[in-house]
């Protein structure tokens, strides 16, 4: 049923083509299947059965192995917005809107090892711009000791100009986190760093009868996105996590709901891994990604973002580690943030 809200099926357009002389009718079915799969979507999905703490314990060492399985990656990917002012309409599609990223992501040594994002465009709303939307191009990157951080060109949609900016910092880039869910490392096992731990912590916590977190968690096991997954539940978070076995503990769903004073509860993300692939021996990776986002405010639209990845390289055993140092071109004005110096590239000869 969700899948039926969620998405744009191609025989269920075909049918969203002819008049909707019967709009009423199928506007209220709609509303009770939206209420019925809204209701599993806040947690009232059967459960089949409790995992044991000797069958997490079991598992611990085989999901901590599956997120040290790529030693290095490299993503090549693209995302979009699209935006739906009603969820429970059938007539109403999906519409896609100018924000997109595309990208290309290297990362090697886990969540906090070394790692670039080299965005080749990125369109959002320009908040107090000259125009609607803004469109930028700039490359990040950690070596693992100082980060670097290039601006090659920003201006309205279409129209942008050579920025010719770059800064070095003492730290990780903060913006490296958004690129992570652009290029899908937020939402693959091996660099997920979620909320509460990485998830081999989370076994390793709730099969420890000493641990408070044991209580806060929650595992059973159900069926999500055809496949038979380990659902991880945090009370105090209220979120909840899919994990697949059958494809190497892989990543497949996310969910957050908010709860209110009143008793309510309400959506704030949905996340569904919708195809997973074999990059490399275990190493399994999320090749397209569907995230439900609900309105910022009331009167804003619910927001679809739509993550595909077109090329993964994983452990290749000629890495070229180097390029998790951004080079600067000639020309361009460069503030050191950690000598504490700002040159041009090409002009001072202590900073060729």
């Amino acid at each position: 049923m969700i899948d039926r809200i969620f998405s744009n099926h191609p025989q269920f357009n075909h049918v969203l083509k002819r008049p909707c002389l019967c709009r009423k009718l199928i506007f209220n079915l709609a509303v009770f299947s939206t209420l019925l799969g809204l209701s599993s979507v806040l947690g009232g999905e059967n459960a089949k059965s409790v995992l044991s703490v000797q069958e997490l314990k079991e598992m611990t060492p085989l999901i901590e192995a599956a997120e040290k399985k790529p030693r290095n990656i490299k993503i090549e990917s693209e995302s979009w917005m699209e935006t739906k002012a009603d969820l429970s309409d059938p007539c109403q599609l999906w519409q896609r809107t100018p924000i997109y990223h595309s990208q290309t992501a290297w990362v090697d040594g886990g969540p906090e090892g070394k790692e670039r994002v080299d965005v080749h465009k990125e369109v959002n709303k320009w908040i107090n711009g000259p125009a609607p939307y803004g469109e930028e191009s700039y490359s990040m990157s950690f070596d693992g000791q100082h980060g670097r951080y290039i601006h090659l060109a920003g201006g309205p949609l279409g129209q942008t100009q050579p920025a010719k900016k770059g800064e070095i910092v003492p730290e990780r880039p903060n913006r490296l986190g958004h690129g992570g869910y652009d290029s899908g490392i937020h939402w693959s096992l091996s660099f997920f760093n979620g909320e509460i731990y990485r998830f081999s912590k989370m076994f390793e916590l709730a099969s420890d009868p000493n641990s408070e977190a044991a209580s806060e968690l929650e595992f059973t096991m159900e069926e999500f996105e055809g496949a038979e997954c380990i659902k991880i539940r945090s009370r105090l978070y209220d979120v909840t996590y899919w994990l697949d076995p059958s494809h190497g503990f892989a990543l497949r769903g996310r969910k957050s709901i908010a709860k209110y004073q009143d008793g309510h509860e309400e959506l704030v993300e949905f996340v569904k891994v919708t195809k997973v692939k074999e990059v490399a021996t275990g190493v399994w990776w999320p090749m397209e990604i569907i995230t439900i986002s609900r309105p910022y405010a009331t009167g804003e639209p619910w927001r679809r973002f739509v993550y595909s990845a077109s090329s993964i390289v994983a452990n290749d055993p000629n890495f070229d580690k180097s390029v998790f140092t951004v080079p600067f071109p000639k020309g361009y004005l460069i503030e050191d943030k950690v000598r504490g110096s700002t040159y041009r590239v090409g002009e001072d000869p202590n900073n060729p």
